[in-house]
């Protein structure tokens, strides 16, 4: 495929950073209906072209969409052979069109992805001392999105596309159809860029599709929300969000085990993955619920079990009975 470098926006700022962008747009969409995430429209504007525009804004070479969508050239469309992958089979697919020694990888349903792009890129132009290197040389292999929570946002990196490549090749058994992004990724030495605003607000329901669309007619930041929207006062659509931060989430978690006489460590990440995973993909309700199964049988479980066996098994099983009740749908 051809190499064709997207044109910018007047006054667009030009990236420092090399890099081609990724944008995944190829979800079902179940919980909106099965309509594809790409084609709605907040502020007049389809969520998928708001993702490219803030690629190519940001100055990427090449825009990679994945997905069954059309979008305006010279970014260019690709399609898994088997779709409905995931994420971890949209990137696998997209990756041999990547030319740049950085790959922008964003979901296609980020009303902010601006926000979340500049943060990318800006720490990569102007990181703490001691975390640039050059493309060509061995180092940190990008900077990933963590939302106020502590939750790391896997579809807001900005990678190392050799790094991502080794990850994908590494990757043994059935392949990355239905395989969790964090499990490709999670290996990488990434730095970690906080998102302090709520710009990794995605769509998933119906609910956060409305809220994004008053919040853009008003012109007020999109914020988070799993609950019906309301119509509010404009001082109070406008007020940020109160969030857990980080190292507070680590002092709970401390305090907890001490209660608790826990001494094994835990890994937050993929517990939170799970949570989520589980929210998304089956019912909210069942998020706790699982996590609590969850660790019941960690804790039944030998001194030798293979924790990370047990998560994946989980992850499967999401799947699984996500892609089920579609086809019943």
């Amino acid at each position: 495929m051809e190499a064709r470098a997207v044109g910018q926006s007047p006054g667009a700022p030009t990236a420092s950073v090399t890099f081609d962008a990724v944008i995944l747009a190829g979800g079902r969409g179940s919980r909106l209906g099965g309509v594809s995430k790409g084609e709605l429209e907040i502020g007049g504007r389809r969520l998928v072209d708001i993702a490219v525009v803030a690629a190519r804004d940001a100055g990427a070479r090449r825009i990679i969409v994945v997905g069954p969508v059309v979008v305006a050239s010279p970014a260019v469309v690709v399609r898994e052979e088997h779709p409905f992958g995931g994420p971890a089979a949209g990137l696998a697919t997209a990756l041999p069109s990547v030319e740049s020694p950085r790959l922008l990888l964003l979901a296609c349903d980020l009303p902010r992805a601006a926000e979340l792009v500049a943060l990318l890129v800006g720490h990569l132009e102007s990181p703490p001392a001691g975390l640039r290197e050059a493309d060509d040389t061995p180092g940190p292999d990008g900077a990933v999105i963590v939302d106020a929570g502590g939750r790391v946002q896997w579809l807001a990196g900005l990678y190392r596309a050799e790094a991502v490549k080794h990850a994908l090749e590494s990757i043994q058994g059935p392949g990355v159809h239905g395989l969790p992004l964090r499990r490709v990724l999670e290996h990488l030495e990434l730095a970690r860029v906080l998102d302090e605003t709520g710009a990794t607000a995605d769509i998933d329901t119906p609910e956060q599709l409305e809220t994004a669309r008053v919040l853009a007619a008003s012109s007020s930041p999109i914020q988070p929300t799993d609950q019906p929207t309301t119509r509010k006062e404009p001082s109070a659509m406008t007020e940020k969000p109160k969030h857990l931060p980080p190292e507070a989430l680590d002092e709970w978690l401390a305090e907890a085990k001490r209660l608790l006489e826990l001494d094994d460590d835990l890994d937050v990440a993929a517990v939170l993955d799970v949570a989520r995973d589980v929210a998304h993909n089956v019912a909210r309700p069942a998020a706790p619920l699982t996590t609590f199964a969850l660790g019941l049988a960690l804790g039944r479980q030998s001194s030798t079990a293979d924790s990370p066996e047990v998560f994946a098994r989980l992850a499967e099983l999401v799947t699984e009975r996500a892609l089920a009740w579609e086809h019943q749908a």
